[in-house]
């Protein structure tokens, strides 16, 4: 009788199949994931720019019209702070548009727009939505809707109030940014729904 045995199959000998198929799937996995994550990203990146025409441009159920940019804007609210960090800015942005059919102030698509400034380097910067001291118009795309604008605001108040069929109002939107950047941002508009297209306002 021999006393010789089989040697037990190791663990790795047993396994060798499912090993093998981890070696492709777990770089396929992390491509597909990759990838994804990159057209998510990409998706909703604004890079096709619509440029506003002085003379006005159709755009998403209104006409817009070129904005208007100042630096340390007036007026402001009695009494509100003019402290930022240092070396930044205060930027006011006027953006004047108008619609023709006051239904499309109900429907979704303008009341989601969004405003950057964007610098000639990429950066790009959010509204100041704390700023609302040196906020002299409605800042969103469907106006405003005060019965009695407050008197600070100044002679241009009127575009506070609900906008008219057929009449030009406008929206304002307030930024802090690095004072080197303050004279070259330009005003951009992005909606959820349009991307990776954005409205450009030439300044």
């Amino acid at each position: 009788m021999s006393s010789a045995r089989r040697a037990r199959r190791g663990w790795f000998s047993k396994n060798v199949a499912a090993l093998a198929s981890l070696v492709v799937t777990v770089p396929v996995a992390g491509w597909w994931t990759t990838r994804e994550d990159y057209k998510s990203w990409y998706d909703a990146e604004p890079r096709d720019a619509v440029v506003v025409a002085d003379s006005g441009t159709s755009y998403e159920g209104a006409t817009w019209y070129a904005a208007s940019v100042e630096e340390n804007p007036e007026p402001r609210r009695a009494g509100a702070t003019a402290e930022l960090p240092p070396d930044t800015t205060r930027i006011r942005v006027h953006i004047r548009l108008q619609v023709d059919d006051l239904a499309v102030l109900d429907k979704p698509g303008l009341g989601g727009c969004k405003v950057y400034l964007r610098a000639p380097d990429g950066r790009i910067w959010d509204e100041d939505i704390l700023a609302s001291d040196f906020q002299d118009r409605p800042n969103s795309c469907t106006g405003g809707y005060d019965e009695k604008p407050a008197s600070w605001r100044g002679p241009l108040a009127e575009y506070y109030v609900k906008p008219v069929a057929g009449k030009p109002y406008e929206a304002a939107f307030v930024f802090v940014v690095p004072k080197s950047v303050a004279a070259s941002v330009q005003p951009t508009m992005t909606w959820a729904t349009k991307l990776p297209e954005y409205l450009a306002f030439p300044r």
